[in-house]
């Protein structure tokens, strides 16, 4: 996420210990439910992969929230073929509502929210993966700091 005032502003309330303990687990379990690739501590070196600062995590879902800004553009997690996503332990929420309460009105004019890699069927409704985003798509939970 870039370092304007504006990205400063979206940052989830501070939860007790156990609490943010829970949302990673479910998070993490739910994102490789929806095909990502799950890392722990430090982000991979995987070849032609780029690299985004996810702004939250959204454990029901298991879902990146990636923010646009002059340092986080969208094309970085919309046209590689593999995309990272760094994201805090602590940037984790437990649903939609509590993304949108996080942010307090104060959103970016473009929020992806990604779970999973890119996938279409509007083709001969045959599942093709990759067509609009990354075939492969890896989150790494870092502690917070």
């Amino acid at each position: 996420m870039g370092g304007g005032p504006r990205a400063a502003a979206i940052r989830p309330p501070p939860l007790p210990g156990s609490r943010v303990s829970e949302l990673v687990e479910t998070f993490a379990r739910n994102a490789a439910a929806a095909g990502f690739v799950v890392h722990r501590g430090e982000a991979p070196t995987i070849a032609g992969a780029e690299v985004s600062r996810a702004s939250f995590g959204v454990a029901a879902t298991g879902s990146v929230v990636l923010a646009s800004s002059p340092g986080e553009p969208r094309a970085r997690h919309l046209l590689p073929e593999t995309h990272v996503s760094l994201l805090r332990e602590d940037a984790i929420v437990s649903d939609l509502a509590a993304l949108f309460a996080a942010c307090g009105g104060s959103l970016p004019s473009a929020l992806a929210i990604v779970t999973g890699p890119s996938r279409s069927a509007d083709i001969e409704q045959r599942l093709v993966v990759g067509v609009h985003g990354p075939r492969e798509v890896h989150v790494v939970l870092e502690p917070p700091s």
